[in-house]
């Protein structure tokens, strides 16, 4: 009786260990599948909170685009009134001298007359009733012919609106007491006009378009020295020899 009594406490004991075993490994998986649960959860409201933030930074994306858009007119309005007060500045200040006033009023007188007859060729009707410079400027405001040209014509000399407005300027503004050099008298002072510029214009605006006037000037002397070369060698090959 004893024996099977042992025996019979030995099983309950095993049946019990293995319920607790059982328990616990249900247990531990219901555990598990609550973790698994909650993490999908918590990652399902992630993923979601992402989309949401993408959404909300495309949106903003979207206006800062479409404000830059609408500033810009003003943008570019401003950069332009500071680059004229800049311009006009830079000429009231006064700070070249007499030989370097006339020597890039030359330059410009110059090319403005360039661009009035360059206007002229391309259209030889307007001769009679665009004799200045000046003139063809304010009638092109309102002939469309005319501006169309104009528009053409400085990409030929490298120029822009803004290198007009720099020289007319310049000469508006000298134009009284300026005096005109020749090609030949401005050999004698065209040294370092890089360095005159850099100190004595802080405009860059004119900076810029009185430095591109010489070196246009510059080609220019070298373009027409080579022909006169070529013309020279041509006419010395076809001297007869002597008998």
């Amino acid at each position: 009786m004893k024996r099977w009594g042992v025996k019979s406490e030995r099983r309950e004991v095993k049946m019990e260990e293995q319920k607790m075993k059982t328990e616990r490994r249900e247990l531990k998986a219901s555990s598990e599948r609550v973790s698994m649960e909650l993490l999908s959860h918590r990652i399902g409201r992630l993923e979601k909170r992402i989309e949401e933030l993408r959404a909300e930074y495309q949106e903003l994306g979207q206006n800062a685009k479409e404000l830059i858009h609408s500033f810009e007119p003003q943008c570019e309005s401003i950069g332009k009134e500071a680059g004229e007060d800049e311009l006009w500045s830079s000429l009231l200040e006064d700070r070249l001298t007499r030989v370097e006033v006339n020597l890039f009023f030359s330059y410009v007188v110059d090319m403005l007359q360039s661009l009035h007859l360059r206007v002229l060729e391309k259209q030889p009707g307007f001769t009679s009733i665009l004799p200045t410079l000046s003139s063809i400027l304010r009638r092109k405001t309102w002939d469309m012919e005319l501006e169309a040209t104009w528009t053409s014509v400085l990409p030929e000399f490298g120029l822009n609106e803004s290198d007009i407005k720099a020289m007319c300027g310049f000469f508006v503004t000298h134009c009284n007491e300026a005096d005109y050099y020749s090609l030949k008298e401005r050999q004698r002072y065209s040294q370092n006009i890089q360095e005159v510029l850099d100190k004595a214009v802080p405009s860059r605006i004119l900076h810029h378009c009185l430095l591109h006037l010489v070196q246009l000037a510059e080609k220019e002397s070298e373009k027409v020295a080579t022909e006169q070369q070529q013309v020279t060698r041509a006419s010395t090959r076809r001297r007869p020899r002597p008998m």
